[in-house]
Order: structure tokens, then C-alpha cells, then sequence
């Protein structure tokens, strides 16, 4: 069989069984999954089959199972063995992602008499890391990084033992033979060892000091997250004015702290993957207006807390945390916390030590990769941690921790896929040749095709500088040395200019292999396609969770296939466009074969080229100058403009407008949302991407959710509607609709909304209110679209759904007018996602499966492939 069956108990669950129904045979661990030969009688075989099937441990999936019937041997065998692993074969991602600490070993951490009590390692097959410390299958002690530590006699005699819980747990280990942590000073000066290390680095965080962690896939900065100063310090040496750091809490911290979660996010919050969650804060402070920080934050005069030196490594601190407070800096302007359960047993001990809820936040400057050697931490946060808490197990490639959050009840997507997931595979719907896909420029993730498969790499970030770019290249190395494969056609963003595009040129150069360049937001159409294409339980999302109980169809496809014409709603920020612009408000329908570019938002100018990104304002001085509002609005003296700009700012940008001068047009509904909170005062400049919307999304939840009263995030019945969900809502708007075009593609027109934002904000109409009618009127846009074009079946992809309140008008409305949405959810909307998309073109078009048509936009990316090459 193959599928998530190897690192994660598999085998002593086979044995385990054969032997409870006193069959013979064996199993072993092969390159490409697992084999196993079971010999007794037809109704002990039954039961095994029943056994084998259903009551599989957590976190085992099955993919596909090959079985045949075979002579019984000419001698019985005595009993049921687990045999060596075995080489050969193709290599399969059966490697499970690294795991959160178990109820038993935390139970065993937490025991005195145990005698791995208070160890930061300990781990068994059902917990621990994985991803982390493999390099190379199968998944073996000497292919990981712990082959460096032997085994004491204890740990041995566990390991060989089938029946014991760490029977080859790799990573198996106690105090006696295992890692442990130290506590060095940011010079690397040794301060303490093993359990004083542990309690310093607590006492380090409670005097307001900043702590660089080695965690389970790379370092981590944390401080106390009730202390502002420590957060403000934190900000200004990583240089992160504004972006929300990340928190973890206990679970009890978790609900003072945040709205109740529904059940589907807590079974996220305590599942083995143990991701952040983006949650509601349940008290926001009267501050919180929904407006981010817009230039760097001050550091907020406030006394320094007193703390009490810890006197043991756990000490209880329930009391103190009965308020659980949260510095407004960890999140500025935010409804949301991101919030993570402690998830190693260095994390268990460190937060029982501490008491308070802690920032846990990627050890790097903004924009740099995590770090990941204890070198290297000394040598890039020796200015930003006033402490190390570090350990001597090998880190053999950065797994960053995984980001998701909910629209819907139930709709819980992935942000960020990392820790928990990577290198799950996605199932694809056939197979085909070895394509290595580079992805995107931005949150950049690599993938590679094997078979039916497609293994993407954990989050790899933004490749903006020189460290991003050598950390791209060796997640690209990575993959194909682990699975040792060598790619046929190689696959890439259209853009010519990504630092994803370069290394695409120079591998395909190198393998002398066909080079795909695709369309950025037809790849975002794509990978929701192929989320979709084979829906049921999925090892790279749904099998993370439990096995479900029932009947288990190994070789299940998608019987219904998706119904086609499908349109596409893929929006972002910035793609690169066909016809020489910069795309991101786009609708693509896919009729089987080809995509068609059958509607966008009408373009306008953006003032400075990329500077736009961190300068809102210029898309709204954009926007007013291609709707000739600009002059008029600059020459009143209670104009925007003049709130946003110098005279002489504002002229040179116009000039440059109407000259055409560095100044790209652009269909892109990430740069309409900047614009109107900019013009809404929700965001001028901002210091990262989609801060600005973030603001307009906030703004128009304060309005959604106090009109929808009750929201019900704790329970699964329904809640009572917010204004602008169901149709008919739209004539209730204080916001004009976009217009749009009979002719083809359809041009949605957005001057009338913005000329009615305007006089709304001019008559008083407070802003929140504007923003949730801005949000229903894109609704309202979507939804013409489709029903001008006789299309039932809806597809959401691109960063613009990142967006909460967005995804959930658009799956309320489409129900109440009888259409099918679907939005990406295993894989991130944003471009997380687009080397499976890539992946997915690249298999399409290699087997003749995609047919340019007339207007289709395969048709253009292909010719723009065979002219470059």
C-alpha cells in the first residue's frame, strides 16, 4: 500500500493485529509505501481485512492498496515478523509531516516517576518529527538526523519492540542518550544545560527579555505577549512594525483571549498538524477601529512589569492569568489573533515555566528565511534575542508553522501550508511525467510531480533578497535529491522577472528539459481544479484529522466530475498579464479543454509601478484620475487628495498619468481594495501586503457581525443572517453597483461605486458601513457575471480570499441563487498554491488535454512559451 504509512506506527499496527488474530507473515517498509504478507485460515484473514481497514491508527491514510491472493506456503511459518526496509521501487511521499506531542508522551512528560519526565525530545511513532529530520527514504534511524545520537539500552530495547510504542520511532530518545537544550547568551557564551536552561529562558521571558528558540522545524523569537514594551522591542529589532505576530496559548489561555472557536477549528487546534488559527479576540480594545498602524509604532511608555524569579521549571501561575491579557502591539488594529496550541515538549515545558501567553513568532528579520542552525541563529538574531534556548538535534530543512483560518462555519482553509502538512501529497487525477513547478514570487512554495502525485514543499516565503533566493533554490534541491528524481519539463510563472522564473530557467537548462511558462491567475484557477478534480479524504488535508469510521474505497475517484463550463473568480494583487498588463480582477471559464478570459475589472493606472504595493493612496489617486475626478478632487479644499499628498506630490503623479510614465495599467482587485481604504482613511502607506484590505475587511465585519447578532461560532446551528447575504440585499446598499458590458470580455465598471463611496463619506454614511456594502456590491458583481453567462458552478481562487467575510457572502449568496461554490481550501488561495497549479497546466497540456481556442488564454501563454523557447 502506499500513502501516509511510513514514521507513524504503521507496522506494529499490522503486527499487532496479525498476531491478535494468530496469523503469520510479515511487513517491511519499501521506498514506495509498504508490503505485507499475511497466511491463516479465510475467516481469520476476514477479521485482519476489517481490522486493517478500519481501525487503523490516527494519522495513517491509505492511497492505494494493491492485494492478490497467493498459494499458502509449503511450510507454516512460525510467527508474524517485521522484516528490515527495503530499497527500490519509486520513491513515494510516504513521509508523514512532523507531529504535535501525543496525550501519552505528554502524560509520560508530566509523570515523575517516568523516566523521561520534564524531556524536551520525547517523542514515539505517533508523535514527534518527521519532515524535519529526514533525509532520505525509506525512513530510517541513520537516513535522519538523529543518527548521531545512540542508543542507551532502554531506548534500544523499546525500539526493537513490537509491541512497545516507540518500536522504530526514529527519533526515540531520553535524557540518557538523547538532544538536549542549552541557554546561551546572543554572543554564545554558555549559561546553563538541559532543565536550568529551560527554567532561565522562562525567567528570561518574564522579565520582558526576548528569547530565540530552536524549535521543531527552525528558531523561533518569543516574548511575553502581555508585555507591550517586550512586543514594541521585538517589532523594531526584527523590523515588523505592523504585521500580527503569532501567538501560543494554553487552552485555557485561548478562551479568555478569543471568541469560543467552532468544533471544526478546535479539532484543528488539537490535531497532530497543530496549526495557527486565526481567531476573533473576544474583548477588542477601544482602540481597535480596525485601522492598522500606519507608520512604524512607537514604543509604548509603559513601566517595565515586575516578575518574581521563577523558582522551579514548572511553576503554576494560574492565578496571574486569570485576565490573560494580550499587548495590543502583538496584533495592531486587528480583530484577529493567530493562535497555536504548544505543539513539542519543549514548547509544553516552556509555557507551563512561563505561565502567560507568549509571541511565537519566525526567528528571522522581516522578509529573510528562518534560521535553522544554531550558527547561524548567533550570527543573524544576535541583535534582535537577548538569549539562545538551542539544542544539538540537526534541523535538516526549514518547516515553518502553518497558518489557517474559517469563513463559514466548517469552511476552515489553509493560509500557510507547512508544519503538519508538508509533504502530504495531493492526489492528482492520473499520472504523467516528472514535473518540477517553481511557483510564484511571493509566499513562494516549490512542488514536484510523481506518478499521481504532487508533493509541495513547506512554505518557502517571499523571495524579495538574496537569502530567499539561495533558501528557493534548495527547497527546489531538496525535493528532487529526497526522491530522487529527475524532472522531465519543468514549470513556471509567466512573469519574466521572478526570482521562481530564474531558477526554472536555470534547472530546465541544466536537464536540457521543456520549459511551461503559465499565466499566473489561470495557474490560480488551476489549482483550485485540481483540489477539487479527486474530492474525498485527502492525505494532504482531511486525513490529517482521524480516521473516519465506515466503509473505505481505496481506489476512490471523483464519479460526479466537476460540472462544466466552471467560471473562474481569481482574484489577487499583482499578476503578470497577456496583453502586457498587470491582471488580478479576473473571470476565467473553463469549459473542459480551454480557459476563456470572459470578463475583469475595467484597468487603471498605477502611479510609480510597484511602490503601490505599500502605498495605497496611489491606487486611489489612480482610480480618481482614470474616472477624471482627480483634478476636481485636487483643487477642493476638503478633497482626498489633499489629506494624502503634498500639491506638488500629487501634480508630479498626475503629470505621469497622463504621460503614461511608469505608471502600468491594472485589472487588479487586490490594488481596488487598496484604493478604497485609502479612500475610506483605513490606510495611506502600509508596511506589508494587504494590510491595507485587512483594514476594509475589519471595518466591514464591525458592521456584519453587530447586524447579524449573534454569530454562533461555538455552535453549529445556524445564526441569524447579516444584512447583504441573500439576494434582494443589494437594493439596501448605500454603494452603487459596478457596472458592466454586453460585449465580451465583460468590463465591470467600478467608477459608479467609487463615486458613490465618495458621497457617502461626504453625507456622513460612517465607514464601516461603506466597507460591508463595497463587500456585498463584489458579491453582487460575481454573481451578475454568472448569470449573464448561464454559468452554475463557481470557483474562488487568488489572495483576495484570504478574506473572511468575503469568502462567507459569496457561499451564502451563491446557495440562495442555486449555484455551486467551490474555494480553494487544502492548498492556500493565495500563491501558496501555484505550483500545484503549474503542476496541474503542465500534465493537462502534455496530455493534449488542454486545446487553445479562439480568445483562450492557453492558447496566448503557449505561444508566448514557443516564441521564448
Amino acid at each position: 500500500m502506499t500513502g501516509v504509512v511510513q514514521g507513524i506506527g504503521f507496522r506494529p499496527f499490522v503486527y499487532r493485529i496479525a498476531r491478535k488474530h494468530g496469523l503469520t507473515g510479515w511487513v517491511l517498509n519499501a521506498s514506495d509505501g509498504v508490503t505485507l504478507e499475511v497466511q491463516g485460515t479465510g475467516d481469520r484473514l476476514m477479521h485482519f481485512w476489517e481490522d486493517f481497514l478500519y481501525r487503523r491508527p490516527a494519522g495513517v491514510v491509505y492511497e492505494t492498496i494493491e492485494k492478490t491472493e497467493i498459494p499458502p506456503l509449503a511450510v507454516e511459518e512460525s510467527a508474524f515478523q517485521i522484516l528490515p526496509s527495503r530499497e527500490g521501487g519509486v520513491r513515494q511521499p510516504t513521509i508523514p509531516p512532523d507531529l504535535a506531542t501525543c496525550a501519552e508522551c505528554l502524560a509520560e512528560l508530566r509523570d515523575p516517576a517516568d523516566r523521561r519526565y520534564q524531556y524536551p525530545f520525547i517523542n514515539c511513532t505517533h508523535c514527534g518529527p518527521r519532515w524535519s529530520i529526514i533525509e532520505g527514504v525509506p525512513y530510517d534511524r541513520p537516513l535522519t538526523s538523529m543518527k548521531i545520537f545512540a542508543m542507551c539500552r532502554e531506548c534500544e530495547r523499546e525500539y526493537h519492540n513490537p509491541a512497545d510504542r516507540r518500536f522504530h520511532a526514529q527519533p526515540v530518545a531520553c535524557p540518557a542518550c538523547g538532544p538536549h537544550v542549552e541557554l546561551r547568551s546572543a554572543s554564545g557564551e554558555l549559561l546553563a544545560e538541559r532543565e536550568a536552561a529551560v527554567r532561565l529562558a522562562a525567567q528570561a521571558i518574564r522579565e520582558g527579555q526576548i528569547l530565540a528558540l530552536k524549535g521543531l522545524g527552525g528558531f523561533q523569537l518569543i516574548c511575553d505577549a502581555g508585555n507591550e514594551v517586550a512586543v514594541q522591542t521585538l517589532r523594531q529589532r526584527k523590523r515588523r512594525p505592523d504585521k500580527p505576530f503569532a501567538l501560543m496559548l494554553t487552552e485555557e489561555m485561548l478562551r479568555q483571549a478569543c471568541e469560543e472557536p467552532s468544533e471544526a477549528v478546535w479539532r484543528w487546534l488539537r490535531s497532530p498538524a497543530a496549526p495557527i488559527v486565526l481567531l476573533r479576540r473576544r474583548d477588542i480594545s477601544r482602540n481597535n477601529t480596525g485601522e492598522p498602524a500606519i507608520e512604524n509604532a512607537q514604543s509604548a511608555s509603559l513601566p517595565e512589569r515586575s516578575n518574581a524569579p521563577t523558582a522551579g521549571l514548572i511553576q503554576d501561575s494560574r492565578a496571574e492569568n486569570r485576565t490573560c491579557s494580550i499587548a495590543e502591539g502583538v496584533a495592531p488594529g486587528n480583530p484577529y489573533l493567530g493562535v497555536m496550541l504548544p505543539y513539542t515538549p519543549l514548547h509544553h515545558l516552556l509555557m507551563e515555566a512561563v505561565g502567560r501567553p507568549i509571541v511565537c513568532t519566525s526567528g528571522n528579520l522581516t522578509e529573510e528565511p528562518m534560521a535553522i542552525a544554531n550558527d547561524e541563529a548567533f550570527l543573524r538574531l544576535g541583535k534582535i534575542a537577548n538569549v539562545f534556548l538551542v539544542h544539538n538535534r540537526p534541523i535538516v530543512r526549514p518547516v515553518d508553522d502553518s497558518v489557517m483560518a474559517e469563513g463559514e462555519s466548517g469552511d476552515v482553509f489553509l493560509v500557510r501550508r507547512a508544519r503538519g502538512f508538508a509533504p502530504r501529497p495531493i492526489r492528482l487525477a492520473a499520472k504523467g511525467p516528472v514535473v518540477l513547478a517553481t511557483g510564484g514570487h511571493l509566499k513562494n512554495v516549490v512542488g514536484l510531480a510523481l506518478e499521481d502525485q504532487a508533493i509541495l514543499s513547506a512554505h518557502v516565503g517571499d523571495l524579495d533578497n538574496l537569502l530567499a533566493w539561495e533558501s528557493h533554490r534548495r527547497a527546489v534541491e531538496d525535493l528532487l535529491r529526497f526522491f530522487q528524481a529527475v524532472p522531465e519539463v519543468v514549470a513556471c510563472d509567466l512573469h519574466p522577472d521572478y526570482a521562481s522564473t530564474r531558477v526554472a530557467e536555470e534547472f530546465a537548462h541544466r536537464l536540457k528539459a521543456p520549459l511551461f511558462r503559465w499565466q499566473h491567475h489561470v495557474v490560480h484557477f488551476a489549482a483550485c481544479l485540481a483540489e477539487w478534480e479527486t474530492p474525498r479524504s485527502d492525505p494532504a488535508f482531511d486525513g490529517v484529522l482521524e480516521p473516519q469510521p465506515g466503509s473505505l474505497g481505496i481506489e476512490q475517484r471523483n464519479t460526479q466530475p466537476l460540472p462544466l463550463p466552471l467560471l473562474g473568480v481569481i482574484w489577487d494583487g499583482t499578476g503578470y498579464g497577456i496583453d502586457g498588463t498587470v491582471w488580478g480582477g479576473e473571470f476565467f471559464l473553463f469549459d473542459g479543454r480551454s480557459f476563456w478570459r470572459v470578463a475583469h475589472l475595467r484597468p487603471f493606472p498605477l502611479p510609480g509601478g510597484e511602490v503601490v504595493v505599500r502605498e495605497p493612496r496611489r491606487s486611489l489617486l489612480g482610480l480618481l484620475a482614470a474616472s477624471g475626478m482627480a483634478e476636481r478632487d485636487l483643487e477642493d479644499p476638503r478633497g482626498l487628495l489633499r489629506n494624502l499628498f503634498t500639491e506638488s506630490e500629487a501634480r508630479i503623479l498626475l503629470r505621469s498619468v497622463m504621460r503614461g510614465i511608469q505608471c502600468p495599467r491594472t485589472s487588479s482587485m487586490g490594488r481596488l481594495f487598496d484604493g478604497v481604504a485609502a479612500l475610506l482613511g483605513l490606510g495611506a502607506r502600509i508596511s506589508f501586503e494587504g494590510q491595507a484590505a485587512m483594514a476594509l475587511q475589519f471595518a466591514a465585519e464591525k458592521t456584519y457581525f453587530s447586524s447579524g447578532a449573534n454569530i454562533g461560532r461555538g455552535s453549529t446551528g445556524s445564526r441569524p443572517r447579516a444584512v447583504g447575504e441573500m439576494p434582494g440585499d443589494a437594493s439596501m446598499l448605500s454603494v452603487r453597483p459596478f457596472t458592466r458590458t454586453e460585449s465580451m470580455p465583460i468590463v465591470l465598471d467600478w467608477q459608479p461605486l467609487l463615486e458613490s463611496l465618495l458621497a457617502g463619506l461626504r453625507e456622513g454614511v460612517p465607514r464601516e458601513r461603506l466597507a460591508l456594502d463595497f463587500h456585498r456590491q463584489l458579491v453582487e458583481a460575481v454573481l451578475a457575471v454568472a448569470e449573464q453567462l448561464k454559468v452554475q458552478g463557481l470557483m474562488f481562487s487568488g489572495g483576495c480570499f484570504h478574506n473572511q467575510l468575503l469568502r462567507r457572502l459569496l457561499a451564502s449568496a451563491s446557495r440562495a441563487r442555486g449555484m455551486t461554490a467551490w474555494f480553494a481550501r487544502r492548498v492556500p488561495p493565495g500563491d501558496g498554491g501555484l505550483a500545484l497549479g503549474q503542476i496541474w497546466l503542465t500534465r493537462r497540456a502534455l496530455r493534449g488535454d488542454l486545446t487553445p481556442g479562439r480568445g483562450g488564454v492557453a492558447e496566448n501563454v503557449n505561444k508566448q512559451f514557443t516564441e521564448k523557447n
